[in-house]
């Protein structure tokens, strides 16, 4: 929390605010229907590949891709009604 309130005080809460909109923006934007389903696509062959090599992994392929299926679905919303959500309902312990 100091590092990332350094940067804050480095920058000014003004420019602070821009970035992690920009932050969010950056991957909000890059997740569009073509996109995702290209990913989608990737992670499948990806784990079809582990499978056929006895690879385990932690997530299945479906549940990364489940992943990727949300995130695309709140990429609909703005990011400033995400962060109004989670400042609201999302309890993050730290």
């Amino acid at each position: 929390m100091k590092k990332i309130r350094d940067i804050e005080n480095k920058y000014g809460l003004v420019l602070f605010r821009m970035s992690l909109t920009h932050l969010v923006d950056v991957g909000h934007r890059h997740l569009d229907d073509e996109t995702v389903e290209e990913n989608i696509r990737q992670i499948i062959a990806e784990g079809e590949a582990d499978e056929a090599n006895g690879v385990v992994t932690v997530m299945t392929p479906e549940f990364q891709c489940d992943i990727l299926r949300c995130a695309a679905e709140l990429a609909k919303f703005s990011v400033w009604s995400l962060f109004a959500y989670i400042k609201k309902h999302v309890h993050i312990s730290i």
